[in-house]
This record gives C-alpha cells, sequence and structure tokens, in this order.
C-alpha cells in the first residue's frame, strides 16, 4: 500500500482501504480516523503500468470511516455521521444541495469500501462524480457550473450521492443551501443523455 503525495507510511493509497474489507474489530484503527493527506491527481492504469498525470494539482482527502451499515461506492457524495463529524460518514447525500462531507475515492473498484473500514473521501481538487440516473435538466453541466447534491429516497439509494447543477432560484432557505454547501465547479460538460456518467468536478468542499 505505497502512498504517493503527502501521506504517512503504513496508511493506503487511493484505491485502496485500510483494512481492505470489512474488519473483524476496529481497534486501534479508531486514532487515524479524520487524518488529512494529500496526492497527486493522477488517473490509474491497469498492470503494471504507471499512473497518467491528470493535471499538476493535488487532491486533499481525509480518512473516515463507513459506518453506513453498507458498502460506499467510489464517486457518491457522503454525509457526516452525527456526532462524528470530520471522522465517520454514513450515508450517501440525499437531500438537495446537502451539506456534503467529500466524496468516496474515485480511485476505489466498483466493490467500494466495506462497512466499517477506513477509507479515503476527497475534499479538494479534481474528482470523478457521478451523474444522475434519469435524463433531463439535472444532468446539464458546462465547464464551470457549481455543483451541489442531488435528492434521492434514502442516504443508501442507488441514486443517492450524486450531483446537479446549482440552482439560485426558489425561498431564501433553499437558496442559501444551494450556496453554503456548493461542492465545486465541473470541467468537463454533460447533457441530458449523459446518465449515470463520470464527470470531473474540481472540489471545494468547505465544512
Amino acid at each position: 500500500m505505497a502512498a504517493t503525495g503527502n501521506v504517512a507510511a503504513g496508511l493506503p493509497n487511493l484505491g485502496h482501504t485500510y483494512h481492505g474489507g470489512t474488519p473483524s474489530s476496529i481497534g486501534r484503527s479508531v486514532d487515524l480516523e479524520g487524518t488529512e493527506a494529500y496526492f497527486k491527481d493522477e488517473v490509474p492504469q491497469t498492470g503494471m503500468a504507471p499512473a497518467l498525470k491528470r493535471s499538476g494539482r493535488t487532491k486533499v482527502c481525509r480518512l473516515v470511516r463507513n459506518s453506513s451499515g453498507i458498502s460506499l461506492l467510489p464517486k457518491r457524495a457522503v454525509k457526516w455521521e452525527s456526532g462524528y463529524r470530520g471522522t465517520r460518514v454514513d450515508g450517501y447525500c440525499a437531500v438537495t444541495a446537502a451539506e456534503c462531507a467529500g466524496i468516496v475515492d474515485d480511485q476505489l473498484p466498483a466493490g467500494g469500501v466495506a462497512d466499517d473500514d477506513l477509507f479515503w473521501v476527497v475534499r479538494k481538487g479534481p474528482c470523478l462524480l457521478l451523474t444522475d440516473l434519469a435524463g433531463g435538466a439535472n444532468n446539464v453541466f458546462s465547464d464551470g457550473t457549481v455543483v451541489v447534491a442531488l435528492t434521492a429516497a434514502t442516504s443508501q439509494a442507488t441514486t443517492a450521492g450524486r450531483i446537479a447543477p446549482q440552482s439560485l432560484t426558489g425561498a431564501t432557505a433553499v437558496l442559501g443551501g444551494q450556496i453554503q454547501n456548493a461542492i465545486g465547479k465541473a470541467m468537463s460538460a454533460k447533457t441530458t443523455a449523459n446518465t449515470n456518467a463520470d464527470i470531473l468536478v474540481d472540489l471545494e468542499i468547505i465544512n
């Protein structure tokens, strides 16, 4: 689990979790919750091929515990567990313009991170996120579009943890959430036909 960037030895690199699956016990790994690290913005390659530089930027990440009861999948926006701000997440964002803890490591394999394992959430810098499953206005992004969390049935639904363009209409309270809980700005464009698709976002999560 050799790391790249500013991360202590013994901690996982991007694309890996601390326990590598459901841990038999949490033990002293609780002391690692909330650790922050910096990684090069790279595109991983298969086999022995070296990673490719995506930009000259770094990704600011935080090591957090999955306390949701399910495996959390990569590229999804997640929320803090009540009482564990900065250290644990308990599901995907599922309310329009909800506060976002970070994005599940976009380099993790498709199976994501098991319950109770430690993993990186990306909080700043380039990161892949997922668009809506349904075609429509929520899938229309231009380069520079401000993005926010998309609504879903529950914090564990397939539709949860995705993003939508910021909307600056509506009541003051609604507008406040759209501004205060912005996740970042799109670095690529998508249209209504690009459902359930990767979109590169320049994250700037302020909480």
